[in-house]
């Protein structure tokens, strides 16, 4: 008989990177769940008029888990394994981001499934955008909100605005280079910007 190994944590997570990375990300990075910025104050900029996706969707606020909800979570998870795609200011101001944010939530779903499969007891997709945007656009309302199961369940994730994650933070927590971007980026040709996601993991719950 063949005695396997369990993967330890630090080769999972090593896993998961390469995964994320052939998968077309930019970069990914392992960091510990404890480092991560959580600031309640974010989830404002998604209240309406700023985000059309506000309440539209069982993961946008006011629905699913709070800020402080979210943060308190984060002690049942040791890493998080972050993950980025660059792409330019010009099309990160548009809708032309979209298809972008879709990758995002796909590359979670691909990441959170392998860990679980790995071994990881417990885990949490987090990805950019609003899923009623980016899954649902077609019907009038989500399932979720409705009480039924989720049309594309273990695809779409919670947004970091919605769960009050900083993406500044975050990208410094990863070691990538932050450019800040404002309105008058659109203007500055070749100019990057990046969409993150992240996965947490954790082998006890």
């Amino acid at each position: 008989m063949t005695n396997t190994r369990p993967m330890s944590l630090q080769e999972i997570t090593e896993q998961m990177v390469a995964i994320a990375l052939e998968f077309g990300a930019s970069g990914a990075e392992v960091v510990d769940a404890s480092a991560l910025t959580v600031n309640p104050e974010l989830v404002r900029y998604c209240r309406e008029p700023q985000c059309p996706s506000y309440g539209t969707s069982g993961h946008c606020p006011p629905h699913g888990p709070s800020a402080r909800e979210f943060q308190l979570s984060l002690a049942w998870y040791e890493k998080a394994v972050v993950f980025k795609y660059d792409l330019p200011v010009s099309v990160l101001m548009t809708d032309e981001r979209l298809p972008v944010s879709r990758k995002i939530h796909e590359t979670a779903a691909i990441l959170e499934r392998f860990a679980g499969r790995a071994g990881c007891v417990v885990t949490m997709g987090v990805a950019t955008g609003g899923c009623k945007t980016l899954f649902c656009s077609g019907f009038d309302e989500c399932l979720r909100l409705k009480g039924g199961l989720c049309r594309h369940e273990g695809l779409s994730k919670p947004s970091m605005s919605g769960l009050g994650l900083d993406f500044t933070a975050l990208c410094e927590l990863a070691g990538w280079p932050v450019n800040k971007v404002t309105s008058e980026s659109c203007a500055s040709d070749g100019e990057m910007g990046a969409l993150a996601g992240l996965v947490l993991v954790g082998r006890t719950p």
